[in-house]
């Protein structure tokens, strides 16, 4: 009786060993540290075809930025660098910054980009489940919110659409109208805490 149970206990441990691994939709924190690694390498990539013996610093992701907020993160960063950076509309650009060379400058750029990935950098690692499951996170979680929130937000478009779209990197967002509006950045700021533009599982910080 001893050995039969023996065997069913080894059966059962076989069967386990067989069965297939169900994948989360969520990226993991290796998948996480895996794209942090990878676009920081390619960012840096960039910095070293026009100065190859520039210093690589080390970078501390802070969050992924979102459409809405990569600007003024980068901005705030730059200056904070000692950068003179003007902002026009959507777009920024950069003074004359006495006493720094286009090396600083480009050392600093690589610095404030990978310290603040953009969404749109993540989604470009994520594959049809992950893309779906964002998808979800848009159109049952956030649009939800925001339109309860008294936030105006598009209609989503079919499943297929976004996916196609994000293959582009023009995906439908539901925070593009307030992004886009004249929405106060104190309500805006309290309304992207209250609804978070993107789930936990894309922030890259470590």
């Amino acid at each position: 009786m001893l050995r039969s149970l023996v065997a069913m206990l080894v059966g059962i441990v076989l069967l386990a060993g067989c069965a297939p691994v169900t994948r989360s939709a969520e990226l993991s924190v290796a998948e996480r540290a895996a794209i942090r690694v990878d676009l920081q390498g390619e960012h840096w990539r960039i910095v070293t075809s026009q100065f190859p013996d520039a210093k690589r610093p080390h970078v501390i992701v802070a969050h992924t930025a979102n459409e809405g907020n990569w600007q003024a993160s980068m901005v705030d960063c730059l200056r904070a660098e000692g950068f003179t950076v003007f902002v026009d509309g959507r777009y920024f650009q950069f003074g004359h910054t006495a006493g720094r060379t286009a090396e600083d400058f480009a050392v600093v750029t690589y610095r404030c980009i990978v310290r603040y990935p953009t969404s749109e950098d993540v989604m470009y690692y994520l594959d049809r489940d992950r893309l779906e499951a964002l998808y979800r996170y848009y159109v049952g979680t956030v649009r939800p919110c925001l339109l309860v929130s008294g936030v105006p937000s598009e209609a989503p478009p079919s499943l297929f659409k976004f996916l196609r779209s994000a293959q582009a990197r023009e995906s439908w967002n539901p925070y593009r109208l307030a992004w886009n509006s004249s929405m106060p950045t104190t309500r805006l700021a309290f309304i992207q805490k209250l609804c978070p533009p993107l789930p936990g599982w894309m922030d890259l910080a470590p």
